[in-house]
C-alpha cells in the first residue's frame, strides 16, 4: 500500500440553510435513468419512487427552482450531457480543496474533480496565485506571450514523444486537430477508432462511443462522413486486420486507459502491438491523454507504459482547471503546422489551424503552474493511494455485505458497479471485473441501480461522476474512509428498498 499524506480536510462556510418544502410527484419520464432507462412502477413518482429520490428533491428545493429557471434557456437545463440528472441536478455555489457546496447548504466530498481536470484539488494555491496575477493585466492579449511558450516547455519536458505542442481550447479540438494531422501527414482519408473510446463530440469521432457498437448512424452525421471511420472492438486481432484490409487508414486513435478511463481496460500488451502494427502499415498512433495525461505518470500513460505514440491529446490537467488542450508530437507530423517560403507546399500539406482563446494567458498561467506542481510526482502518488484504498475499501465491504457488485480502475480513478456478480472479485486491487465491455462501460446492466446508487451517495454527501470517482490529491484518508461508510449505508438503504439483493 502507498504511505498516503494528505492536506487536512477544509470545511465550506454554510451560506444556506437547507429548505424545508413540500414534495410534489412528477412523472415517471421525468424521473427515469440518466442513461434513459424507464423505471418500474406506477406512473407517478410518489408512489413509484424510492425515498432515496425523496430524500434527494427534500434537501435541494433551490437547485429545483434554479433546473426549473435553467430549463427554459437551456436544453435539459445542462449545458453538459453528463450533468443530466433526474429529477434534477444539484446547483453548486463553491468549492475548496476536495469539498464543494451547493446553493442548499449540502456539503460534498468531490469524486467530479472538474470532470478530472484537477488533480491538485480546487483552488491549489499555486494555480489560483498565479491566475490572480495575470487577470490585472490581461485575460487576453491578441498575440504572442511568453506563458505560452513555458506552458510548451513544460509539456515537451514531460511527455517522452513531444517536440512541439500546439494549443487547442479543449479536447475535443485537439482530436480533431490530431486527426487531420495525421491524414495530412499520411495523405489517407480514414480513421481506426476502439469500441467505447471516446474522443470528443466532433463528426470523426462520434462512432461507437457507446454501445451498442453496431455502426448505426448519429444524428447530426452525414454518413458520407461518419463513413471515414472505422471502429472495431478493442481486440490486436481485429486492428490487424482493419489495418490490414484497408490501405486508407491514416491513423489508429484510443484512450491509453482503456475505455472511459479505464472502465474497459486494454488487454495486457496492447499497446505496443498496436505501436507495432501502425508502424508497420504506414499509419500513425494517436494517443488521447486529456485523461491520462498528468495522471497516470507526470508523462502520463506512454511514460507509465513506455509506449511513444505519434500525436498526444491533452486537456483537462493540462490547463490547471481552466480551459485548455494541446496536439504535442515530434517535429515530422507537427511540423505540418508550419509556414515555409514554399507556396506550393503550404498551399497544398500545411495545415491550418486558429483559435480565438488557443494559449489564451490565464489558461496558460494555470496551466505552467499546475504541471510545476504536477513536475513533482508527490500528487499523482497520493491521489493513486488514495484511490486504491477507495476500490480495495469497496470490494472488502461489498464482500462482506454478500453483496453483487464492486469496484476496480487503474491509477488514481475508481469506478463502481453494483447488481451484477462478479466471479474475479477480490479484496486486493481490480483492474478488470469478470463482465463484459458494454456492462463495464455502462457502469453496470441495471441503470436504474446505478442511478439510485448516485443519488444515495449525494444524500450521503459524495458526489460521483457518472458512477466514477475522480481522486485528487486534495483528498484525505478520512475522505476516502467516510466515503466507504456512505457506500456501506447506502447499499443497506438500496437492500432495504429492495433494489439490491444479496448474492
Amino acid at each position: 500500500m502507498v504511505t498516503v499524506t494528505s492536506p487536512p480536510r477544509v470545511h465550506l462556510p454554510r451560506k444556506h440553510e437547507p429548505r424545508m418544502v413540500s414534495w410534489c410527484p412528477v412523472t415517471t419520464a421525468c424521473q427515469a435513468s440518466s442513461a434513459g432507462a424507464p423505471l418500474k412502477g406506477s406512473t407517478t413518482l410518489a408512489t413509484s419512487t424510492p425515498s432515496i429520490v425523496e430524500e434527494y428533491t427534500r434537501k435541494r428545493p433551490r437547485s429545483a427552482e434554479l433546473h426549473a429557471r435553467a430549463s427554459r434557456v437551456l436544453p435539459n437545463g445542462v449545458t453538459h450531457d453528463k450533468r443530466w440528472l433526474k429529477p434534477y441536478p444539484a446547483y453548486i455555489t463553491e468549492a475548496h480543496g476536495g469539498y464543494k457546496q451547493d446553493v442548499d447548504g449540502n456539503e460534498l466530498i468531490d469524486f467530479v474533480m472538474g470532470h478530472g481536470a484537477l488533480l491538485l484539488g480546487h483552488g491549489h494555491p499555486a494555480v489560483t496565485q498565479a491566475v490572480a496575477r495575470q487577470v490585472p493585466v490581461g485575460s487576453h492579449l491578441g498575440g504572442s506571450h511568453e506563458l505560452e511558450i513555458e506552458w510548451a516547455e513544460a509539456v515537451a519536458r514531460l511527455m517522452p514523444s513531444v517536440e512541439k505542442v500546439r494549443f487547442t481550447s479543449s479536447g475535443t479540438e485537439a482530436t480533431q486537430m490530431a486527426i487531420r494531422l495525421a491524414r495530412a501527414h499520411t495523405s489517407r482519408p480514414k480513421l481506426l477508432k476502439l469500441h467505447g473510446h471516446f474522443h470528443g463530440w466532433h463528426d470523426a469521432v462520434t462512432k461507437a462511443q457507446s454501445p451498442p457498437y453496431d455502426g448505426r448512424s448519429v444524428p447530426g452525421v452525414p454518413k458520407p462522413v461518419s463513413d471515414q471511420t472505422l471502429s472495431v472492438p478493442a481486440d490486436i486481432r481485429a486492428v490487424e486486420d482493419a489495418l490490414q484490409r484497408d490501405p486508407e487508414i491514416a491513423a489508429l486513435i484510443l484512450e491509453p486507459s482503456g475505455a472511459g478511463y479505464a472502465a474497459v481496460p486494454l488487454p495486457e500488451g496492447f499497446l505496443a502491438a498496436a505501436r507495432e502494427l501502425t508502424s508497420g502499415h504506414g499509419a500513425l498512433l494517436l494517443f488521447d491523454e486529456v485523461v491520462t495525461g498528468f495522471r497516470w505518470a507526470p508523462g502520463g500513460a506512454q511514460e507509465r507504459f513506455g509506449i511513444r505514440p505519434d500525436l498526444t491529446m491533452l486537456a483537462k490537467i493540462l490547463a490547471g482547471g481552466l480551459s485548455g488542450g494541446a496536439v504535442a508530437g515530434p517535429n515530422t507530423v507537427m511540423d505540418l503546422l508550419e509556414h515555409t517560403e514554399d507556396a506550393t507546399r503550404d498551399a497544398d500539406r500545411r495545415v491550418v489551424h486558429q483559435g480565438t482563446f488557443n494559449a489564451n494567458p490565464l489558461s496558460a498561467a494555470a496551466g505552467v503552474a499546475c504541471l510545476r506542481v504536477v513536475t513533482n510526482e508527490a500528487p499523482g502518488t497520493i491521489a493513486h493511494g488514495l484511490a486504491l484504498r477507495l476500490r480495495i475499501g469497496i470490494n472488502k465491504r461489498l464482500e462482506r455485505l454478500s453483496v453483487p457488485g464492486c469496484a476496480w480502475g487503474d491509477s488514481s480513478i475508481c469506478h463502481v458497479l453494483l447488481g451484477d456478480e462478479v466471479s474475479n472479485r477480490t479484496t486486493r486491487d481490480l483492474l478488470r471485473p469478470d463482465l463484459p465491455p458494454e456492462v463495464l462501460k455502462t457502469k453496470g446492466s441495471n441503470r436504474r441501480l446505478a442511478w439510485l446508487l448516485g443519488l444515495a451517495m449525494s444524500n450521503e454527501g459524495v458526489d460521483l461522476f457518472a458512477g466514477s470517482a475522480i481522486v485528487s490529491a486534495a483528498h484525505t484518508v478520512q475522505d476516502i474512509d467516510r466515503t466507504l461508510d456512505a457506500f456501506e449505508r447506502c447499499v443497506h438503504r438500496l437492500q432495504a428498498e429492495g433494489e439490491v439483493r444479496e448474492r
